[in-house]
């Protein structure tokens, strides 16, 4: 598994997510607000330490709803697996934002500092993301070095894709992978973290993420 111990610095935050985040969509926060989040950056930029890690296994599409990557089967489901097709190989991988954030949002909890915590949680969530965005570019770089294209990445808990499956993903790590475990609920720890996939494959056809992929109506993210 190829591993990566990473500084904030090494990464790209777009901060207009942390605002989507925060759930004001394409505008900004007041201004009181912006401030915050960028002092709560430029703090956790002195402790925060992201980790990553991936591995490429050859794989296949069993069926309509489950793929097999070294021998473990993990049911994706019909959603995801439609834009899958063509993989040979798939990448998957795992981020954190990890275990000294945790501390970091555990101590405002105590400190009953709530809207700094508040803010908090969506600045984690995006350095996550960014993780992600960190480890998917290396990852296509390797799979186009094997002559392989890549599909968008994918996760466990979106698109009909069950967040139980996690213990199947986890499966294909070693033991800790990037320091995160799974509780009974089969939820990360430390909690900024994400798993997931993209499949590779000479003939992939790249399609865009789209809201109509997924059926969580609810999601604060969705496009209407």
């Amino acid at each position: 598994m190829k591993l990566f111990e990473l500084a904030l610095s090494d990464l790209t935050i777009n901060k207009k997510e942390i605002y989507v985040n925060l759930g004001y969509g394409g505008q900004t926060p007041e201004i009181e607000f912006v401030e915050m989040i960028d002092q709560i950056l430029e703090q956790v930029a002195g402790f925060c330490v992201p980790r990553a890690g991936y591995l490429i296994e050859e794989g296949s599409i069993t069926d309509k709803n489950h793929i097999e990557i070294n021998s473990v089967r993990l049911k994706t489901g019909s959603v995801i697996n439609k834009y899958l097709a063509g993989s040979s190989h798939f990448a998957v991988f795992v981020v954190t934002a990890g275990a000294e954030f945790d501390r970091y949002s555990e101590q405002l909890r105590t400190d009953g500092d709530v809207v700094t915590e508040y803010l908090a949680y969506s600045v984690g969530s995006e350095i996550a993301e960014a993780t992600v965005r960190f480890l998917t570019e290396r990852m296509e770089e390797e799979a186009h070095s094997l002559g392989l294209q890549s599909t968008n990445s994918y996760s466990p808990g979106y698109c009909s894709w069950h967040v139980r499956e996690q213990e199947n993903l986890f499966k294909l790590f070693p033991v800790k992978p990037c320091g995160v475990t799974l509780n009974e609920s089969n939820l990360m720890h430390p909690v900024k973290s994400v798993s997931g996939l993209i499949g590779l494959g000479k003939d992939i056809a790249l399609t865009p993420h789209a809201c109509e992929i997924c059926g969580m109506t609810t999601c604060f993210k969705r496009k209407m």
